[in-house]
């Protein structure tokens, strides 16, 4: 355990790695995400595509032009942002439609909701995020022959990992899902929150849209590559850190979205999904490059908006971030 100003409240206690990766993300007054001035940008601890350019909205907008048609014109149009962060995508997207789509716009009721704040009630519009489920505290588990055991957090004078029953009956149910086979000693993230959360927007979506935009793997990609360890990951002033028990407090913990779970568990609630896209692919299926060629057809990527083409560059650079994030858009009562 690094030297940290974080005072942990159980001592001679073990506790599941989803409670402890929740208190260090977001407990009232010690954790990551509730105390940390900048998170995003240069200035933080790592890069979001929004943060990296700001047509990032744009290909979001003409994307929800479509639904908002598929919806047949709702009104209200709602648009309910899940991890809203400082607020970038919410403010790109509501800018660009009030130029752009001013008849959309006047139907527009937007709800930004941070994680832990209830949902509205009768959505009909879209649902998105943008690294959310990423963030969202998981279980870990560790494969010992044919049993699952669950990883926890051992808090003494150190802090250390200890094996044990798992604590809910859902973690296996997760597992059949998420992962076709199991390898001896491997471990594995389960997110049991995103499932409870997806169940949760079933309630309360009438006719809509669920988008989401995440790091994360299908069954196919996650089996194609050697994850003996899982995925999760942590970031501290840009750097990959692969220990969570390091800057606690001051540090990212996330893990990849298993979207294989969040389309099972969407078909299980009746929903379609469309295929699964990476995030570069989504971009330039809904207009990203033709703008961008309209906009040096306009003489607008002048000396001020070379930092922005930069950003760009940046985003939909083959093997960058737009290739390892994925877009899965899920339809809920809508067809």
């Amino acid at each position: 355990m690094s030297s940290s100003s974080v005072v942990l409240p159980w001592k001679n206690q073990k506790i599941t790695f989803e409670r402890f990766m929740d208190f260090c993300l977001y407990d009232p007054g010690q954790g990551y995400y509730t105390t940390q001035e900048t998170i995003f940008g240069p200035q933080g601890d790592y890069y979001t595509s929004p943060s990296t350019h700001p047509l990032f909205a744009h290909s979001l907008v003409s994307a929800f032009v479509h639904y908002f048609e598929l919806l047949a014109r709702p009104r209200p149009f709602h648009l309910v942002e899940l991890g809203v962060g400082e607020g970038f995508l919410g403010r790109d997207i509501l800018g660009r439609l009030k130029d752009g789509y001013p008849e959309l716009f006047d139907r527009v009721e937007y709800f930004p909701v941070e994680v832990g704040v209830d949902l509205p009630e009768r959505i009909q519009g879209i649902v998105f995020s943008n690294e959310l489920f990423d963030a969202l505290p998981v279980h870990r588990v560790r494969v010992r022959g044919s049993e699952v055991r669950e990883i926890y957090v051992s808090v003494g004078d150190e802090i250390s990992e200890v094996e044990g029953e798992i604590t809910d009956p859902r973690i296996l149910e997760y597992m059949t899902t998420g992962f076709k086979e199991w390898r001896e000693g491997w471990e594995y993230e389960v997110n049991l929150r995103m499932v409870e959360m997806l169940k949760d927007l079933d309630r309360r979506i009438d006719s809509g849209v669920v988008l989401t935009v995440d790091y994360g793997y299908d069954w196919g990609e996650y089996d194609s590559r050697d994850r003996p360890h899982g995925t999760l990951l942590c970031y501290h002033r840009h750097e990959v850190i692969s220990d969570p028990y390091l800057n606690l407090g001051r540090q990212d913990i996330t893990s990849h979205v298993n979207f294989e779970v969040m389309e099972q568990t969407g078909s299980q609630l009746g929903w379609k999904s469309e295929p699964l896209k990476t995030q570069r692919r989504f971009l330039l299926d809904w207009g990203l490059e033709e703008r961008l060629m309209e906009e040096e057809a306009q003489g607008l990527l002048n000396s001020e908006r070379m930092e922005e083409r930069l950003g760009l560059k940046t985003l939909l650079a083959p093997g960058g971030i737009s290739d390892t994030m994925k877009v899965l858009v899920q339809h809920v009562r809508n067809f």
